[in-house]
């Protein structure tokens, strides 16, 4: 390989390693991992809820179950590392996917070296480890198929490989409605219809049936409610620089499709573009602007598209087509080299979503915990049951079985008196909360009756001393538990009556009018050293 080649395989590889060696940051994954380790204990698949004290026994169509079997086998070989080393594998596979799609195009060495560094631009946002991974490993393989011509008169080994690749993705992810629409889209452009037909049936051969199907339409006719409360349902977002490389991707692919379009149009049809690939990706985009988890397939697309548009437009070897790709691959590497140092670089997990040092202490008080029905934030509920089995029931995690209450929960804390009612309604004994750095309005009257203003934090409102005892908090969670559930002796020696967080103003004015005393703060101020240092809690991650 000659010497300039060599350098431009190392520069594409160094782009594209940024999402293939990302840590891992997912909260749902622990979830995944107690799905797994239930079905191996018990030789079988959940069907019902078994992880929540809130919906036991609630039907779950668990349509990932293969995918869990598979990250707990990682785990089991090399802990959370092993995870992220499988998350790697897959993440290189769908790349090395792209790159055999343009070389059996016959797209040149350049091109091909652009789409990966378009690819790694527009995977960044969503390269966690998580069962999507394994949609977009057979959305690759069907752009694949496609392009290479395998889907126009299919023989039946290629029929063969199509069944195959439907009668597993239901078992891992729900996203092989988008394999129906490329096919789809490969068919309706002169293609043969046995591949789409095929596919249908071989998706009913899992475990659960319609099951899968089910829960996809109920997402779909869902997915505005959904947009408001969870992050990845709601529109693409500019504010968060991890998604300006999936931003210039879209930009990128909608002018070069339109450019081309036009073109061929223009010249009467002779230059012959992949309008189902092309087709595909203005889909894919559209739904990626209307909800951002649809990044990750549109780059799929689109990484292979525009390569493949410069090269049967002819521009292959084009002074714009180089200057475009040495800029993209430029204003990547000059954005990576900005974010690679902010980002946590771990082989395990960055515990940035996940209360855990929260987590150790309730271990270790399991005897007065363990009774309580526990208030716990949604996307912290996958660790808690996972940190803490076999004991621990959670409220709720990141399942699709409690999108239906997130509304509920996004309500309750607009004010002191919609939560109240909420932990009533729930029979609530505590709650495992985000620890806000979140002031309210407040004011104290003096033994003369004037009046002053202590913004006090909103703790101090919602989760009132009188009936609630802070016993734990750190930088990052705060547990509450109600005074009437916990043993007397134990909130003696845990309880937090005047070291809380965000009240600085509050508790210096105490100590000055002597209405705190100052021994007792300074006992707890101690006990909350030690417990910070013991549980690992002082920072946030």
């Amino acid at each position: 390989m000659r010497p300039a080649a060599k350098s431009l395989w190392w520069a594409a590889g160094a782009l594209a390693a940024a999402p293939i060696l990302y840590p891992i940051i997912n909260p749902d994954l622990f979830w995944h991992l107690s799905a797994a380790r239930w079905m191996v204990d018990h030789g079988a698949l959940p069907r019902a809820d078994f992880l929540s004290f809130t919906a036991p026994g609630r039907p779950w169509v668990d349509f990932e179950w293969l995918g869990q079997l598979l990250f707990l086998a990682a785990h089991s070989a090399g802990g959370l590392t092993g995870v992220w080393v499988l998350k790697t594998l897959l993440l290189s596979a769908s790349a090395a996917l792209l790159e055999r799609t343009l070389a059996r195009r016959g797209c040149g060495l350049p091109l091909r070296l652009a789409a990966l560094a378009l690819w790694s631009g527009g995977m960044l946002a969503h390269c966690d480890i998580r069962p999507d991974l394994f949609s977009l490993l057979f959305l690759g393989a069907l752009v694949y198929a496609g392009e290479a011509g395998l889907l126009r008169k299919p023989a039946l080994p290629g029929l063969g490989g199509v069944a195959l690749v439907f009668l597993l993705w239901p078992n891992l992810h729900g996203g092989f409605p988008l394999g129906w629409f490329l096919l789809l889209c490969y068919a309706l452009a002169g293609g043969s219809w046995l591949p789409l037909l095929v596919s249908g049936p071989a998706t009913l051969f899992n475990p659960y049936g319609w099951g899968p199907l089910r829960v996809v339409l109920a997402h779909w006719r869902q997915s505005t409610d959904i947009s408001r409360v969870i992050m990845e349902w709601k529109p693409l977002d500019f504010a968060n620089p991890v998604y300006w490389p999936l931003w210039g991707l879209l930009v990128l692919a909608a002018f070069a499709a339109s450019f081309a379009a036009a073109a061929s149009f223009r010249l009467g049809g002779k230059k012959r573009l992949s309008w189902p690939l092309l087709a595909a990706t203005a889909a894919l985009g559209l739904m990626t602007l209307r909800h951002e988890r649809s990044g990750p397939y549109f780059t799929v697309c689109a990484a292979a598209l525009l390569p493949l548009l410069a090269r049967d437009m002819g521009l292959e070897d084009s002074p714009w087509t180089r200057r475009s790709a040495a800029g993209w691959a430029l204003a990547f590497g000059a954005f990576l080299g900005w974010l690679v140092p902010r980002a946590v670089w771990s082989t395990e997990f960055n515990y940035k979503f996940v209360p855990r040092a929260a987590a150790e202490f309730m271990a270790r008080e399991r005897a007065v915990l363990e009774p309580l029905r526990l208030y716990n934030q949604w996307e912290w509920g996958g660790y808690l049951a996972w940190r803490l089995r076999p004991w621990y029931r959670v409220y709720w995690d990141g399942r699709y079985i409690f999108q239906g209450e997130l509304a509920q929960a996004e309500r309750a804390i607009q004010g002191p008196d919609d939560w109240r009612a909420f932990m009533e309604a729930g029979r609530l004994d505590g709650a495992l909360m985000v620890n806000l750095s979140k002031m309210l309005p407040a004011q104290k009257r003096y033994p003369d009756g004037s009046l002053k203003d202590f913004p006090r934090p909103w703790h101090v409102f919602f989760m009132p001393k009188e009936r609630w005892a802070l016993v734990y908090w750190d930088p990052k969670a705060m547990l509450f538990v109600d005074r009437k559930k916990a043993p007397k002796d134990w909130l003696a020696r845990h309880e937090y009556r005047y070291a809380r967080p965000d009240d600085g103003a509050a508790l210096m004015e105490g100590l000055r009018l002597k209405e705190v005393p100052k021994p007792a703060f300074l006992a707890e101020d101690e006990r909350h050293e030690r417990e910070l240092d013991e549980f690992g809690g002082r920072h946030r991650p």
